[in-house]
């Protein structure tokens, strides 16, 4: 194999892993585009392989689906274990936990839930 299919391999592998991770994080591309600061179309480009992400947006999708970086590099033997997809979950949790907080207050200022 010459250099330049070692290349479409290995960048058609790391969009193969960055659509299995936006999937199991059940977002869309606009939402993952929006998270990390491109359209939507790039990271269409990004799943198919025909560019490749530059590692400040390699690092925020690693911090965005909760993944070592090694995982889109392919040089994570643990890929995506059970304990990663529970924290993710925990994380998610959180977050929904601080939003509902939040409304909640917004409500009782608004006094909506009278």
């Amino acid at each position: 194999m010459n250099e330049a299919d070692k290349r479409k391999k290995m960048l058609k592998d790391l969009g193969e892993r960055i659509r299995v991770a936006r999937e199991e994080s059940s977002k869309s591309q606009l939402q993952v585009g929006v998270a990390i600061g491109v359209s939507d179309k790039t990271i269409s480009g990004y799943e198919s392989g025909r560019i490749a992400p530059s590692i400040d947006k390699l690092m925020a999708l690693a911090e965005l689906f909760k993944l070592p970086i090694g995982y889109f590099l392919g040089s994570d033997p643990r890929e995506y274990k059970v304990s990663t997809r529970l924290r993710a979950v925990e994380v998610s949790l959180n977050d929904l936990k601080t939003q509902l907080r939040e409304i909640k207050l917004i409500a009782q200022a608004l006094e909506l839930d009278k």
